[in-house]
């Protein structure tokens, strides 16, 4: 009897040993196995997330609108009301409005917008004109408009416009023209308006 308890002992530590080593090996990870899986996050909490906020937008300043930023630049800090995407959007109606009108000889249209010298070379463009029967160039397409310079002359600002269009001739058809407008303002004066002082090739 006590010989079959030995043996029973014998037997089982001998089978312990062999699961123990049996584990050593299985237990081990070889490399190939598939990693495991991250735990589950819960939701994260309010004080967890949150919301970028964007930033507010920023105009651009008139420094970087290319060589004509300086005296851009110039004439805002003497007038903050005024703004350059705003006068391009005038000088573009104005341009339109001007060309109308001195292709159908409105003198009054043209008058507020020129100034005085401007108006004295127009008016007696559009005399010629009608004593030869003729008529003036109609605007089909203001291809675009950007300004290319600026300055501020004691409290006289000038701002001078590059304008593509293209403008119909009469009988001599289609024409593409790129001239330089220079419209001033005296920024003392409460008229906003800003009058063509010189019109020349671009």
């Amino acid at each position: 009897m006590n010989g079959q308890l030995i043996e029973i002992l014998v037997l089982a530590a001998v089978a312990g040993l062999v699961l123990a080593r049996l584990y050593a090996v299985l237990g081990r990870r070889t490399g190939a196995e598939r990693p495991a899986p991250p735990p589950a996050r819960s939701a994260p909490t309010p004080a967890e997330y949150r919301e970028p906020t964007p930033a507010p937008a920023a105009s651009a300043p008139v420094e970087a609108m290319g060589p004509a930023g300086a005296g851009l630049a110039a004439i805002q800090k003497a007038d903050p009301n005024f703004d350059a995407a705003y006068f391009i959007t005038g000088a573009r109606t104005a341009y339109e409005m001007i060309v109308h009108a001195y292709a159908v000889g409105d003198r009054d249209a043209l008058q507020p917008l020129l100034t005085p010298r401007v108006y004295g070379v127009y008016d007696k463009a559009i005399a010629d004109r009608e004593a030869a029967g003729e008529k003036g160039p109609e605007l089909v397409r203001l291809k675009s408009a950007e300004i290319a310079e600026a300055s501020l002359s004691d409290t006289i600002a000038r701002i001078a416009v590059k304008f593509e269009a293209e403008l119909a001739h009469g009988l001599h058809g289609l024409r593409d023209t790129l001239e330089k407008w220079t419209f001033e303002r005296d920024l003392r004066s409460r008229d906003p308006t800003w009058q063509l002082a010189k019109v020349g090739a671009a």
